[in-house]
């Protein structure tokens, strides 16, 4: 199953911000923190495969090694395609990884190609659990 997500313009975001509201949010958006990548187990690919049939799962296999997260830890797996530019060809891919233990998901944010950008815990989970076990 693939979730699309679409972006849509909305006419000045900024409208109304101030310059110093402005360079705190761009701040915010300067402190995420490109994910650790380690070698994929084979293994972990083929279970990611049974989770979900994506065009990054070995990337996002080595991101789950990299940053100490175990197959057996995720219970279910979801694609977000961003779309953007004329032809709204793919131009990023949210990996949502959902904890057996946990809330929320963890997402790995990849570019088109499949290079890890990003990971990141919402709605509850949390990325430190995993980094204490690695």
């Amino acid at each position: 199953m693939t979730r699309r997500a679409y972006h849509v313009r909305s006419p000045a975001p900024t409208a109304g911000l101030s310059a110093g509201a402005i360079a705190l949010l761009l701040t915010g958006c300067a402190s995420f923190a490109p994910p650790r990548t380690a070698t994929a187990d084979p293994a972990v690919v083929t279970a990611l495969n049974g989770l979900v049939r994506g065009p990054c799962n070995q990337a996002v296999a080595s991101v789950m090694a990299g940053e100490g997260i175990p197959i057996s830890e995720v219970r279910a797996a979801i694609y977000s395609e961003i779309r953007g530019g004329p032809s709204s060809t793919v131009s990023q891919y949210d990996v949502w990884l959902y904890p057996r233990d946990q809330d929320g998901a963890v997402i790995v944010n990849l570019d088109n190609t499949c290079r890890p950008m990003q990971i990141y815990a919402r709605g509850g989970a949390n990325l430190q659990r995993a980094e204490r076990r690695s």
